[in-house]
């Protein structure tokens, strides 16, 4: 995966609105801390609002903060006795705390609605840590009736079963839920990346986001919303918590390793990217990607000779690879081998002709090596096709420069 995403980071507002959206924008993120300080400042605004308070009262729930959260419920109560937002949320709230009477009348107070299934399941879960296990089953085996892949009604219906020492029913009953979740959690993946492939990444981590909620375990999701997390701007500990994640769960996961190796080389931290890129050697000698990240870290460590070494493996592997390619360009282009550097930028377009990177590349190797109208034409060529390529634009103004005695400036044809 590839950065340059165009991301919009929430930035502060005096609108209570504004503030509100900064703070579902950062629940989506799972940064509930963050959500819980912008509903804050909203209700600065208007204490009246009940929208940042019920979210703010959810958020304080997510951080475990369960009693926090009660009190945010209840002053939303105390103006509006029947609010079905408020009435759940403290009942959550109070089943977090083990409080399975008082979180059961919230459940059983929530009026019978298509969107209220979950407050029925909730309320058979607490039933049962009552010790009503019959009477809990019997609202779950309806609940399923009413829809035989409910997973939370599976997951908890399970539970019951395995508190009644039904013990093979309740196996059969968890492998139902695990399956469906497994299901719907590659179904929420795969509609993330069709977001993320039309750029629209914002929308695409909701998914991902509720692809792990449905099933922690899924390492494509982890990875997905790692790096959306990293092309949004946020904390290298946010993002490495995903990859680690994936990690935890298969520690052969290419996908992970190779995007930590890339966060750690772009700050500066070489010998972690190579101890990433290394671990997926030691599973896949013959991974091309990891070879020529290796090889490029490696020369930030000064070793010269092992990152010409990585990365030429990288090309014997898959002579094709254009990225290999360029990579082995950048590794001599830094190591002053210009005229070899130049062999594998036209090695890359030959493979590749539209491909930017390597056009843009030749032309800073052909102005180090003197050949100014040549490099004049691979710029012209790259903003040609990419005209807002700073880039390009910054180095075809040098080019000028040399060209006409420092008096080019960068002008659109």
């Amino acid at each position: 995966m590839q950065h340059g995403v165009s991301y919009m980071v929430r930035t502060g507002t005096k609108n209570e609105w504004g503030f509100i959206r900064n703070g579902i924008y950062w629940m989506e993120y799972g940064e509930f801390g963050k959500a819980v300080r912008e509903f804050d400042r909203s209700l600065r605004i208007n204490p009246d609002n009940m929208v940042p308070q019920v979210h703010k009262g959810t958020s304080l729930h997510m951080m475990g903060r369960h009693e926090d959260a009660i009190r945010c419920f209840d002053a939303i109560l105390n103006a509006e006795p029947k609010n079905q937002d408020a009435i759940y949320g403290k009942g959550l709230a109070l089943e977090g705390l083990s409080m399975y009477g008082e979180a059961l009348e919230c459940f059983l107070s929530i009026q019978e609605t298509a969107g209220r299934v979950d407050s029925r399941i909730h309320a058979a879960s607490c039933m049962s840590r009552m010790g009503m296990h019959d009477k809990a089953l019997g609202i779950l085996d309806h609940t399923l009736d009413e829809d035989p892949n409910e997973i939370d009604a599976l997951h908890a219906r399970s539970l019951v079963l395995g508190r009644m020492g039904r013990g093979s029913e309740s196996i059969e009953c968890m492998e139902r839920a695990i399956r469906e979740e497994s299901r719907r959690s590659r179904l929420e993946y795969e509609r993330g990346r069709g977001l993320a492939s039309q750029q629209k990444h914002e929308l695409a981590i909701k998914h991902y986001s509720e692809a792990i909620r449905i099933d922690p375990r899924n390492v494509d999701a982890l990875v997905a919303k790692g790096w959306t997390l990293d092309v949004a701007g946020l904390p290298v500990s946010d993002v490495m918590t995903f990859f680690d994640m994936a990690l935890d769960i298969d520690p052969k996961c290419t996908d992970a390793l190779l995007n930590k190796g890339f966060i750690y080389d772009r700050t500066g931290m070489y010998k972690k990217a190579v101890e990433c890129f290394d671990r997926i050697l030691e599973y896949d000698p013959r991974n091309v990607r990891a070879l020529y990240s290796k090889g490029v870290a490696l020369f930030s460590l000064k070793e010269y000779a092992a990152a010409v070494f990585f990365c030429k493996s990288a090309v014997s592997l898959e002579p094709g690879n254009v990225k290999a390619l360029c990579s082995m360009a950048w590794v001599l282009e830094h190591g002053k081998r210009y005229e070899e550097a130049l062999e594998y930028c036209q090695m890359a377009l030959a493979q590749d002709p539209g491909y930017v990177y390597a056009m843009s590349y030749m032309g800073k190797i052909l102005m180090a090596l003197g050949r100014y109208e040549e490099s004049l034409e691979c710029y012209d060529d790259v903003l040609g096709r990419d005209p807002d390529n700073q880039t390009a634009i910054y180095h075809r103004n040098k080019v000028l420069e040399k060209i006409q005695g420092g008096k080019g400036l960068f002008h659109k044809k």
